[in-house]
C-alpha cells in the first residue's frame, strides 16, 4: 500500500485539510513509519452507502490490504477509531492530537548542556 498521493503532499488539495494539517499529516507518516505505519489514504471519495461530508483518513500498517485505523473530521473535531478494535479511541479537537493517539509525536531533541 503507498501513500495516497493526495495526502502525501503538502499542496495536494485534500477536502477538509488545510495547508498546516497536510504539512503535518506528511511528517506524522515520516515519524510513524519506524512503528509499522507506511501510508494514509484520503478515503472520503470511497463509495460510502451514505453521502460523506467529512474528511475520513485511513491509516495502514506495512502489509495490510485494510486501514488499521480511521481518523474522521468534522465539526471541528477528530475522531479516531480503531478498525480492528471496532471502536472509538479518542475524539479530540486538532488533527495533531488525534494522530498522536495513534503513533505518538518524537520528543524534540535536547541540546547538551554545557
Amino acid at each position: 500500500m503507498l501513500s495516497d498521493p493526495s495526502l502525501a503532499s503538502p499542496s495536494a488539495k485534500v477536502p477538509g485539510l488545510n495547508a498546516e494539517e497536510r504539512r503535518h499529516l506528511l511528517m506524522w507518516l515520516e515519524s510513524a513509519r519506524a512503528s509499522g505505519i507506511d501510508a494514509t489514504e484520503d478515503l472520503r471519495m470511497r463509495p460510502w452507502p451514505v453521502a460523506i461530508s467529512a474528511s475520513i483518513i485511513g491509516v495502514f500498517r506495512a502489509g495490510d490490504e485494510m486501514a488499521s485505523w480511521l481518523v474522521i473530521g468534522q465539526n471541528g473535531l477528530w475522531t479516531v477509531v480503531s478498525v480492528s478494535e471496532g471502536g472509538v479511541l479518542a475524539t479530540l479537537p486538532s488533527l495533531t492530537e488525534a494522530l498522536a493517539v495513534i503513533h505518538p509525536p518524537r520528543p524534540a531533541p535536547t541540546a547538551p548542556r554545557a
